[in-house]
This record gives C-alpha cells, sequence and structure tokens, in this order.
C-alpha cells in the first residue's frame, strides 16, 4: 500500500460513522451533528436495543477533533498491505501477550470475537468484513483483559481532555488522563468502577455487560457487585480505535488497585501497536455506513437526517 493509498484510507474515514459495541462502562455512542441513525429491528427482537449502551447520561466526546495531524506510520501501512483476517486471531494473541504476560505470567488461553456494527459476533467467512476484532483472556474468571481493534467513528471523535474533565467531575472515573505522540495518535487512560447487568443475548452474548458506577454511587452497591476497570483507549484515526483493558472484581478501590497488575503503559503499548490494525470495513445494505450480518432475526435499515 502507498502513501496515497493510506492517505485515501484515511480520508473515506470520514464517511463511516457507525457506532460501535460499548466497551467499557463509560463509553458512549454518540452520533455528531450532521448524521443522525435510525435503527429499525424487525422479526424477532420484539424492541429489544440492537446496540447495548449503559443506562445512565454519561460524558460524552464533543464534535471538535484532536486536532493533531497524523503521520503515515510506515509499519502501519506494511500491516495493511498484508492485512489477512484469518491470521488477526494469531496476531492479536502474539501481540498482546508477549505485554500481558509481563504481569499476569498464568494468561491461559485467548478467545477471539470477530463482531459486525452490531456486535453479533461473526463466523470466519465473515471476519473480513467485520467492524472490529476482540481478544479476551480470563472472561470467566474475576481478572479479565482484552484488546479490541475497531472502526467507530462515534469513539475516535471529540476533545479527548474535555472528555475527560467532564467525565471526571461527573463521577464516571475515579482517574483519567490523556496522552499524545508524535505521528497524532491520542491515548486516553481511564480508572472507573461498574457492575454487571443482565447478559446480552443471541449474537451479542460474547461481550460482557456492565453499567458504570458513579463516585456517588458507590456506598449504595453491594461489594459483591462492583468491579473496577483499568482502560486505554487510543484513537488512530478519525474512525479507528483500539481498547486495552484490564478489568478485577473488588469490593472497593483500594482492593481493586492492588489486584490491578498491569502497568497502564503495558495497556498503552498494545493500542499503540502498529502492528494491531484493521481496514475500514465494507458498507451496509438500506443506507447502513458499515456492513451487518444477515439473520433471520433482525434487519436493520439506516437513514440520515440533517444533524
Amino acid at each position: 500500500m502507498t502513501e496515497q493509498d493510506l492517505a485515501t484510507l484515511v480520508r473515506d474515514h470520514v464517511s463511516y460513522d457507525e457506532p460501535a459495541f460499548q466497551h467499557s462502562p463509560v463509553e458512549v455512542v454518540t452520533r455528531g451533528r450532521r448524521v443522525v441513525r435510525r435503527r429499525r429491528v424487525l422479526a424477532g427482537l420484539a424492541g429489544a436495543a440492537v446496540l447495548t449502551v449503559g443506562a445512565v447520561a454519561l460524558p460524552q466526546l464533543r464534535s471538535e477533533g484532536p486536532g493533531t495531524d497524523r503521520v503515515i506510520d510506515p509499519a502501519i501501512t506494511q500491516a495493511l498491505d498484508a492485512y489477512d483476517a484469518a491470521q488477526m486471531p494469531r496476531i492479536m494473541d502474539d501481540h498482546a501477550r508477549s505485554v500481558f504476560s509481563a504481569s499476569v505470567p498464568d494468561l491461559g488461553p485467548a478467545e477471539f470475537v470477530a463482531f459486525d456494527s452490531q456486535s453479533q459476533e461473526l463466523p470466519p467467512r465473515y471476519w473480513d468484513r467485520a467492524s472490529g476484532l476482540a481478544m479476551q483472556y480470563g472472561a470467566d474468571s474475576e481478572h479479565r483483559l482484552s484488546l479490541t481493534v475497531e472502526h467507530a467513528r462515534s469513539f475516535a471523535e471529540g476533545d479527548p481532555d474535555r472528555y475527560c474533565a467532564e467525565g471526571l467531575d461527573a463521577g464516571y472515573y475515579v482517574e483519567c488522563s490523556v496522552d499524545r505522540t508524535p505521528d497524532g495518535d491520542v491515548a486516553i487512560t481511564t480508572l472507573s468502577a461498574k457492575r454487571p447487568m443482565r447478559d446480552s443475548a443471541g449474537l451479542q452474548a460474547w461481550n460482557d455487560n456492565f453499567m458504570a458506577v458513579t463516585a456517588d454511587e458507590l456506598p449504595s452497591i453491594a461489594p459483591d457487585r462492583l468491579w473496577f476497570s483499568s482502560d486505554v483507549k487510543v484513537i488512530k484515526s478519525e474512525t479507528f480505535v483500539t481498547f486495552t483493558s484490564e478489568t478485577v472484581r473488588a469490593p472497593d478501590l483500594a482492593t481493586a488497585r492492588e489486584r490491578l497488575v498491569v502497568p497502564t503503559a503495558d495497556l498503552a503499548r498494545i493500542g499503540l501497536d502498529p502492528a494491531l490494525v484493521m481496514p475500514v470495513p465494507p458498507r451496509g445494505e438500506r443506507g447502513c455506513p458499515q456492513w451487518t450480518m444477515p439473520t433471520k432475526d433482525m434487519t436493520v435499515s439506516c437513514t440520515a437526517d440533517a444533524g
């Protein structure tokens, strides 16, 4: 892939606006001022939401961009040029495990999921159309690690500094900081509390479902229902983001700090890895900007309105 090809790919990101699955209790699906999406879920979902979001008013990224020119990384160009979706489970595991294992030697097996724009788990024949790829460790334990790469403009847009400030003020974050790399990537590091919600059903059941717990709510939550998450979100382009997380079950913040053993610098290191990239997914049908796997239980259509 030439530099011109990659520049074209980055420009094309602007037209891909479909929000993706929520990956931390404080991520908010924002739709921007220009496009408003309407989903119609038919034949069997009985009004259930296609996209799982926290049922609280969370701080939102604004419409302003990071304001930093991006440098084309030759390593990213090479990774995209050689991209093979079938190899991503091995690549993601190799790169994440090499970092995670320094803090968690007994990491255990990895679980890989490719998902579409509605967070439906995809069979291998559809992996090359995925909106995101996720690697999880300890999914059924009280100490969980994960890496997700995906295209979702609503997760990439906005003013990160304002996002942190508002999240801290509202109590959604215990900690929040923003770092910028020389090539224009933005890393947002957070520490937050959360509690489990009802499990997702059907093709979305692969992902844990948590709700944010604010500082004011902490005293009212039973200790055995509290979890804490250390997360780093890296914004690499107008649509491409990575999420690297360590999540532990803990009765209080002090215990959580003891159980969170992966340095945030290591979480960021994984998220910034130039090999962990994927191309923009193909466009969907019925006006949707990203492809959705057809199923007998769900049909999705999208309309764009002036916003």
